[in-house]
């Protein structure tokens, strides 16, 4: 093992210890850190208001035209249903 390599192996190991170390004197949480500079914290929880627009006359049209297929479509089965068991 050369020179370097046993530089950058003790970077690896001793980095660390040194960085939370000093976070803990420095009263920080070291994991926390971290996390924050990865963006791994927690996502601050957003308000959700969303306010339905009131229909507007086509809309009120078609949902008229629906409410009235259902309804026909719903007596058509109630009839297939009764011939059925007849």
């Amino acid at each position: 093992m050369t020179v370097f390599s046993r530089f950058i192996l003790f970077l690896l190991i001793a980095l660390p210890i040194v960085y939370v170390a000093a976070a803990l004197f420095n009263g920080e949480d070291p994991v926390a850190n971290v996390k924050g500079w990865l963006g791994m914290d927690e996502p601050e929880p957003r308000e959700e208001n969303y306010e339905i627009p009131p229909p507007d006359d086509q809309q009120q049209e078609q949902l008229q035209d629906l409410r009235m297929e259902n309804e026909r479509l719903k007596l058509e089965l109630e009839r297939c249903r009764t011939e059925q068991s007849s």
